[in-house]
């Protein structure tokens, strides 16, 4: 947009809704511009070990909300917690067959993180490429890719692999469940919590498993042939359109806005 665009924007917007940042805003900043004096949010994306940004935006008085993931343990003073919505209405899933040798899908945005940002790289990469090498699955690992291609190259795996290191989950399994593909994640006890809380479901659809159980788990899925794209479909999306469709979790945030 224009920075009259954008000024244009600001000026009729009844509630300004920030990413990670306030006094720093990058579209604020540009525009040459304080904070407008309007009812406000700030929505936390992204680790708190980043403090000297994130300790300004706490202490701002404007009030924080956090998404649904790991960022409920480094912010729990927060009032709000809302989920990472994804449309699910433009991502389709692949009218595809199981394939002979699956297809387990690894997209980790990163491979040497740490922390919360760790996704698993060096635990799940070794074990799927032993199962590559004994020629027991076809390993797609996407890193560098652009986002359509990504989304394409997601949607004709059998399996896809978040990550089983943290206890949390990520986007990533997000895109796959809503492309109807089952999904593995190393969901912990306070994750479940917060995501039946904020959906209202009592199951949930990831296959949950520890850094040590993995290997031993997608072996089993694999020679089981629990791949099925019919069971994909049945579990993965059928979830996905029902608990984290758009129209429903954009309530979250209306609840929240009402009280700003």
């Amino acid at each position: 947009m224009t920075k009259d665009g954008l000024l244009d924007l600001i000026q009729c917007a009844d509630i300004i809704h920030y990413h990670n940042r306030w006094k720093r805003s990058r579209i604020l900043t540009e525009l040459g511009m304080g904070p407008p004096n309007k009812p406000s949010l700030i929505q936390i994306h992204s680790p708190r070990y980043d403090t000297e940004r994130f300790d300004e935006e706490a202490e701002s008085g404007v009030p924080l909300a956090i998404i649904a993931q790991y960022h409920v343990r480094e912010w729990p003073e927060l009032q709000f917690i809302v989920p990472n919505v994804v449309d699910i209405t433009e991502i389709v899933p692949a009218d595809t067959t199981p394939h002979s040798l699956p297809i387990i899908s690894f997209a980790p945005s990163n491979c040497t993180g740490k922390g919360w940002n760790n996704k698993g790289y060096s635990v799940v990469a070794p074990v799927l490429k032993r199962m590559k090498m004994s020629q027991q699955i076809t390993f797609q690992l996407i890193v560098n890719t652009p986002y359509d291609l990504m989304m394409s190259l997601k949607s004709q795996a059998d399996i896809g692999i978040d990550e089983v290191v943290t206890g949390s989950y990520h986007l990533s399994s997000l895109e796959y469940l809503a492309l109807g593909v089952p999904c593995f994640a190393n969901l912990d006890d306070k994750t479940e919590r917060v995501l039946k809380d904020i959906t209202g479901c009592v199951e949930l659809p990831w296959i949950k498993s520890t850094p040590s159980q993995f290997a031993g788990h997608i072996k089993s899925i694999v020679a089981g042939n629990r791949w099925l794209r019919d069971k994909k479909i049945s579990t993965a999306r059928i979830w996905m359109e029902k608990y984290w469709n758009p129209s429903v979790l954009v309530r979250k945030y209306l609840d929240v806005y009402r009280k700003l």
